[in-house]
């Protein structure tokens, strides 16, 4: 599938995709097209090569998709766990809330 040949070279800003959002983009178009990052100042250069490199606006959209999942985790990570302990506890019934206390 791969023929090695960069065919699309792309640079986004780190400050709006961060490598870890364009990483897991590129983990999910892993089999259809080689993806491969370097950075350039504050700027991610992302080199796409393969036959489905026409696919690349689909894969900025995943990028995005990514970042906005990370950036609502990032808000509200801390209030989810929160809720998921206060779960917990109640699940668990008095006689364990009275020990932790």
């Amino acid at each position: 599938m791969d023929t090695g040949e960069i065919k699309r070279e792309i640079l986004v800003d780190e400050r709006l995709y961060s490598r870890q959002a364009v990483k897991l983009a590129a983990n999910i178009y892993a089999d259809e097209m080689k993806i491969t990052l370097s950075r350039s100042g504050r700027f991610l250069r992302i080199r796409v090569s393969g036959e489905n490199e026409s696919k690349m606006g689909e894969f900025l959209n995943e990028a995005l998709n990514q970042q906005c999942r990370l950036d609502l985790h990032g808000k509200n990570g801390k209030v989810a766990q929160i809720i998921v302990t206060k779960a917990l506890l109640s699940a668990m019934g008095e006689n364990v809330k009275e020990r932790l206390v």
